[in-house]
């Protein structure tokens, strides 16, 4: 049996990435992509040149301005984002057949078996980083290993432009070799919980028993942090298996306990998936939305209408709903994604559009127009309010 190879390739500060590509003199600049700082608004993503400031995603723009006053600041624009996403993704496709998309700017490709046509692991992650480059003008970090677990957090080392290869057989020594700030998917208010327990190293989580783990961060972390620290992937990035569907999930840098800002990476992730959606020619009437809370508890939930998800303004909404009545009110989140799942091709046989309104109708057909002028064109000529103003009133 041929030894397992997974990549995680993820998008370099990806927003603000795109807007130093279509704007030059933004480069070598704080450039900060969210809300309006008057009106809660939240930071989506920044550049590294405001990273150095200690702006983070999801911090309030409030914060972000004090921090960094003389930074440009954006509104974003989530079409034209989608298109570079989408020009990633067609290179990475042309890696493997297995492209599992997990976000807007991150996936993971199944590279089992390709050392024959692109050479082992650091050449062909070093060829993909190059053709990205080449044909989209953006930069990825990639990390290669065993699993997607471990790839996941490879990518994440040598930010931006990074490459970290680990090699079979080296999955327990790289993992003993981080601090325990790498250990991905525990968040700060878990790392809080073992310190109080006196556990502040990898090698003392290496060295506690599951038990004593669980004793101190529940029996769903304890069992979690006891394998992910010895390298074994637990699942976490596990395929949908229910039905075909679209998702996008997005793992915040630090635990959520403010809805504003949950809702915030929920308009993005509606406005992401619905663009795949119209890009492949699907349609759905079920939405699912995921919730990973900070002590790793992770639930779900979904709904079916008779009528098909018209746009992103309507993915949002149900995902929104879904949200409000999921979610445990002041339980800090750290993950959340969206999906569509039973996905059918077209609009055929979908009997509630029979009753569809007007509206509905045509925010659907500007909807796929604004996508044909971007296959069209190029750059996103057009941005629709409501994708870039979480806090607009248009609920």
């Amino acid at each position: 049996m041929l030894p397992a190879l997974f990549f995680h390739v993820d998008l370099d500060a990806f927003f603000a990435s795109v807007e130093q590509l279509d704007h030059p003199e933004y480069r070598g600049l704080p450039v900060i992509v969210g809300g309006d700082p008057s009106r809660r608004g939240v930071v989506s993503t920044c550049s590294y040149e405001a990273r150095r400031f200690g702006v983070r995603s999801a911090m309030p723009m409030s914060r972000a301005v004090a921090l960094c006053p003389r930074a440009v600041f954006l509104r974003g624009n989530m079409e034209r984002y989608g298109e570079k996403s989408r020009e990633v993704m067609r290179v990475l496709a042309s890696f493997s057949p297995d492209v599992r998309q997990m976000s807007i700017d991150e996936a993971f490709l199944d590279m089992t078996g390709t050392e024959r046509l692109f050479g082992q692991a650091e050449a062909a992650a070093l060829l993909l980083k190059d053709r990205v480059r080449e044909e989209t003008g953006l930069t990825v970090s990639v990390g290669a290993a065993p699993n997607r677990y471990l790839a996941k957090i490879a990518s994440g080392l040598r930010k931006p432009d990074g490459l970290t290869v680990i090699e079979p057989g080296g999955e327990a020594a790289f993992m003993a070799s981080l601090p325990l700030d790498r250990l991905w998917g525990v968040g700060e208010k878990t790392r809080e919980r073992l310190a109080d327990a006196g556990i502040t190293t990898m090698a003392e989580i290496l060295s506690a028993s599951e038990r004593l783990l669980a004793s101190v961060v529940g029996p769903a972390g304890g069992a979690f942090i006891y394998r992910a620290a010895r390298g074994v992937d637990d699942g976490v990035f596990r395929e949908e298996s229910a039905s075909k569907s679209i998702s996008s999930e997005r793992t915040f840098e630090c635990d959520l306990a403010d809805p504003e800002a949950v809702e915030t990476a929920l308009l993005e992730l509606s406005s992401d998936v619905m663009y795949r959606l119209l890009d492949e020619g699907f349609s759905s009437r079920t939405v699912h939305v995921k919730l990973r809370y900070a002590d790793f508890r992770t639930v779900s939930v979904q709904e079916t209408q008779e009528r098909r998800v018209n746009d992103s303004a309507d993915l949002f909404a149900r995902a929104q709903a879904l949200f409000r009545r999921k979610w445990e009110r002041g339980e800090p989140v750290r993950l959340v994604g969206v999906a569509c799942q039973n996905l059918y091709e077209g609009a055929s046989c979908d009997q509630g559009d029979l009753f569809d309104r007007g509206d509905a109708k045509r925010k659907r057909k500007v909807e796929e127009a604004l996508l044909a002028l971007s296959r069209k064109r190029g750059p996103g000529l057009v941005t629709r309010a409501r994708l870039i103003d979480a806090e607009g009133d248009d609920r």
